[in-house]
C-alpha cells in the first residue's frame, strides 16, 4: 500500500461518523479527500498529497501527532501538526490568527491550508444555496469574521499559489461574498 492509499484509510476511519457543519449530512471524509485530490493537481509529492488528506485527523478525531509520526514520518506528523489549530485558544479569531501565523513560516504546508479553506468555501456556497443564509449560524465566527479569515490566507499566499488556483480560490470567495444575492433553487430544482 502507498502512502496516499494509507492516508486515504487512516482518513476515512478517523472521520467514521462525521458530517460537515454546514449541511449537517455530507460526510466529513469528503473534504479532506477533495483538499488532497486538488493538492495532486500541483505536485508529484506523496508525502504532500498524504499531509493534505491528512491535515483535519489531529484536529477532529482520536488519532495523535506519535500515531501519524509512527505511521507515517515526522515529516508528514509535522506538516498536520501545523496545519492543526490550537484548541486551547478558546478565541476563534485569536486560535486562527495563530495557526496563520505559524503556517507563515512554511508555505508550502500553508498552500495546504489554502485548498482546505478553497474547499470549505465551496462547500459552505453550497450549504447556502440549498438552506440559506441561516447556514453562517452553525460557525463559531460571524460570516464577516469568516470572510476576514478567507481574505487573509489569500493576502498571505497569493504570490505563492499557482495563477489557476489562485483564480479558483478568488471565485470561491466572491460566490460567497455575493451568496445572499442568490435564489435557493432555480425553478426545475437544480442549483
Amino acid at each position: 500500500m502507498n502512502l496516499i492509499q494509507k492516508a486515504i484509510l487512516t482518513t476515512i476511519k478517523a472521520h467514521e461518523g462525521q458530517v460537515r457543519k454546514g449541511d449537517n449530512k455530507t460526510p466529513y471524509v469528503l473534504h479532506p479527500l477533495e483538499a488532497g485530490i486538488i493538492i495532486s493537481n500541483y505536485t508529484s509529492s506523496e508525502s504532500l498529497i498524504a499531509t493534505a488528506i491528512l491535515h483535519d485527523v489531529i484536529e477532529e478525531s482520536n488519532i495523535t501527532y506519535e500515531d501519524i509520526k509512527k505511521e507515517f514520518s515526522e515529516e508528514i506528523a509535522d506538516s498536520v501538526k501545523l496545519l492543526t489549530q490550537d484548541k486551547s485558544i478558546e478565541n476563534w479569531e485569536e486560535r486562527k490568527a495563530e495557526n496563520l501565523a505559524r503556517l507563515s513560516s512554511n508555505m508550502t504546508i500553508y498552500i495546504i491550508k489554502t485548498i482546505d479553506a478553497l474547499v470549505n468555501m465551496k462547500d459552505l456556497f453550497y450549504a447556502i444555496q440549498t438552506q440559506g443564509e441561516s447556514v453562517w449560524e452553525r460557525f463559531n465566527a460571524s460570516k464577516e469574521l469568516k470572510m476576514q479569515y478567507f481574505e487573509r490566507i489569500l493576502s498571505d499566499t497569493k504570490a505563492s499559489l499557482p495563477t489557476d488556483l489562485l483564480e479558483r480560490y478568488v471565485s470561491a470567495l466572491k460566490d460567497l461574498q455575493y451568496s445572499h444575492l442568490l435564489p435557493k433553487e432555480n425553478k426545475i430544482g437544480f442549483i
